[in-house]
């Protein structure tokens, strides 16, 4: 597993290792900062609301529903699927980071072999 991996859950992530959002290529100092810098792409042009998608409860600040999903809701509660893994995610945009950081190391891997 590559050791700057941006997976949102934080899982095998290491603090102070930096975190690049893949979207827009801000970088972060935790997988935390990542995942909340993530919802907020989840909702532009949305005026400035999150709302959650499993309860709907709306939200002024990413982060307060970031805390609201990890105390509240369950792996169970994730309703975007990966077509490459059994990962599951509350959020598109986690999928689609998960999506392009799985190409890149695919591809660094391939590439070692040669």
């Amino acid at each position: 597993m590559c050791r700057r991996c941006p997976h949102p859950n934080g899982e095998g992530i290491e603090e102070g290792i930096n975190h690049e959002c893949k979207l827009c290529n801000q970088m972060f100092d935790s997988p935390a900062k990542l995942l909340c810098h993530l919802i907020e792409h989840s909702f532009e042009g949305m005026g400035g609301t999150f709302k959650c998608p499993v309860c709907f409860t709306v939200f002024v600040q990413a982060n307060k529903l970031q805390q609201h999903i990890f105390a509240v809701h369950g792996q169970e509660d994730k309703i975007y699927d990966c077509s490459q893994c059994p990962q599951k995610f509350f959020f598109q945009t986690e999928l689609q980071v998960l999506i392009v950081h799985s190409a890149a190391c695919f591809t660094a891997a391939a590439t070692a072999e040669s």
